[in-house]
């Protein structure tokens, strides 16, 4: 009987641990307009959908498939007055964590939760119903700064959604600083126009998860090695097998000053490719990317992460760092660069960035990849990423980067800024492609975009983002705009005629 009263006890402590920890956690998560109306929703098809509760307002937001008069409201909804507001022509996702809540997510970036995904269009139609190895957050400067959350998921076997391409990785871009919404899209499209290898678009879709609208979203491929994402040799496929068979207390970190990578048997035949390598300022390699231990930094201080492999063996890392390194030292020496380089690819890359007047141009999350030298042995800039702050959309704090769309950025007016294409704009060969390029396929791409594109966007997105502007009213108050503006649009055309202006003056020689 003692022993029983103790273990009584020691249950007691726990479950209270566990419930303070629980409270502390939801605490730190806003989750203002929906803890009020946990027992207010509708179901359509199937789909459960709560109501949102705003400045004393409640409000139903509908995927573009629905129709109100198949809407089942709870006993609880029908007590109330709902506006209903309906998306129009995109596609929706509903997300189910295993866990019932997303809050765990929110709490920890690193936290995964396994889940469901069903994505339906807007004709009713299911594109696709799988599971999720997880959902997590993702981001730097966007998951820390914005209550609308950026988010990556793992499916549980390869797929392809919404035509986005066969693979696992998909991420789910907030979008939440762009009060267009549509630059990342825009920004993928130039990258498609100019001939940027791999490049590729993604989705605008209305995003709910476990039932709560999360608001207008943008699915897109995560940038990896695969067959419809960056085609190169995959060494993981070999590498993967070993690395399971080994005892993980037995693998240990190989370091040096300016590598990192692992103390592996040396499985793969061909060390010479391929790489998946993203290059990030000094800063982040350092603190966020510190327990990564998959990366170099050269000569001259250019940061670079290894993505693939995910663990590069001491043969590997070294090779892959002295391949960057002799590139690097031709680039700057005057000399063959084009013999490590792909000239084309990189002048394409700087020429988007430079375009577009992209802050993270040069800075970070830069993608480059190298296949075995007997299929190519040249390194390749590869798709870009976070487009949100270009085109005149940018924070106070970002330096050269003002709402003033002239100027030659060569991508190195930040301090955290790569070297190396200001020293490759010099170049004329360089110089004479980047010119040719911009007549031949920047300027007629935005003469689309200019003379349609721009009113297309915004009658295909207006219904989502009116529903977006309401769900996140309180953070866009906070940031001074909203997702639901026609004057945003306005705004960017103006920036877009201005810089290409000021570019054909820079480049019409």
């Amino acid at each position: 009987m003692k022993k029983n009263h103790h273990l009584l006890i020691k249950l007691a402590v726990i479950f209270f641990c566990v419930l303070s920890v629980a409270f502390l956690t939801a605490k730190s998560i806003d989750r203002t307009g929906l803890d009020e109306t946990y027992f207010m929703y509708a179901t359509c098809d199937g789909m459960k959908i709560n109501v949102f509760s705003s400045d004393g307002d409640y409000y139903l937001f509908l995927p573009a498939f629905a129709k109100e008069e198949d809407l089942h409201y709870s006993y609880e909804a029908l007590k109330h007055d709902i506006k209903v507001l309906k998306s129009d022509s995109l596609p929706a996702i509903f997300i189910s964590t295993n866990s019932g809540s997303i809050d765990g997510i929110l709490a920890d970036k690193e936290y995964k939760e396994a889940g469901k995904m069903t994505v339906i269009g807007p004709d009713g139609f299911k594109h696709i119903s799988v599971g999720l190895e997880y959902m997590k957050g993702r981001g730097n400067y966007s998951w820390n700064n914005w209550d609308k959350k950026p988010f990556k998921i793992k499916l549980n076997r390869s797929a392809s959604i919404l035509g986005l391409g066969e693979g696992e990785d998909f991420c789910l871009l907030a979008n939440a600083s762009d009060p267009t919404l549509i630059r990342n899209d825009l920004a993928r499209r130039l990258e498609m126009a100019v001939g940027i290898p791999y490049a590729s678009v993604g989705r605008f879709t209305d995003l709910y998860v476990n039932g709560d609208y999360m608001g207008n979203y943008y699915l897109c491929p995560s940038i990896e090695i695969g067959a419809d994402r960056i085609d190169i040799t995959d060494m993981d496929e070999v590498q993967d097998k070993v690395i399971k068979r080994l005892n993980r207390d037995a693998i240990s970190v190989y370091e040096t000053p300016t590598l990192r990578g692992w103390n592996l048997p040396e499985s793969v035949d061909d060390i010479t490719g391929g790489y998946l390598v993203e290059r990030e300022f000094g800063d982040r390699y350092d603190l966020e990317y510190g327990s990564f231990n998959n990366g170099f930094v050269t000569a001259r201080g250019e940061h670079y992460i290894v993505l693939s492999p995910r663990y590069c063996t001491v043969s590997e890392i070294n090779y892959i760092s002295d391949f960057f390194q002799k590139a690097e030292d031709e680039i700057f020496g005057g000399g063959n660069f084009a013999e490590y380089i792909d000239t084309e690819s990189f002048v394409r890359r700087y020429l988007v960035e430079e375009v577009l007047k992209n802050y993270d141009g040069g800075v970070s999350s830069a993608y480059y990849y190298k296949d075995k030298d007997a299929v190519d042995g040249h390194i390749y800039a590869g798709p870009g990423w976070d487009f949100d702050m270009s085109l005149g959309n940018y924070l106070d704090w970002m330096e050269y980067a003002s709402e003033d769309a002239t100027g030659i950025t060569k991508l190195y007016l930040s301090e955290h800024s790569s070297i190396v294409f200001r020293r490759l704009i010099g170049d004329d060969d360089f110089d004479r492609i980047v010119r040719d390029s911009f007549t031949t396929d920047v300027l007629p791409f935005f003469e689309e975009v200019l003379d349609t594109g721009l009113d297309k966007y915004e009658k295909e997105l207006s219904a989502s983002a009116a529903m977006d502007s309401i769900r996140w009213s309180d953070m866009y108050r906070e940031k001074g705009y909203t997702t639901n503006d026609s004057a945003q649009y306005n705004n960017l055309k103006s920036f877009i005629e201005e810089r290409l202006a000021f570019l054909q003056g820079e480049w019409s020689d």
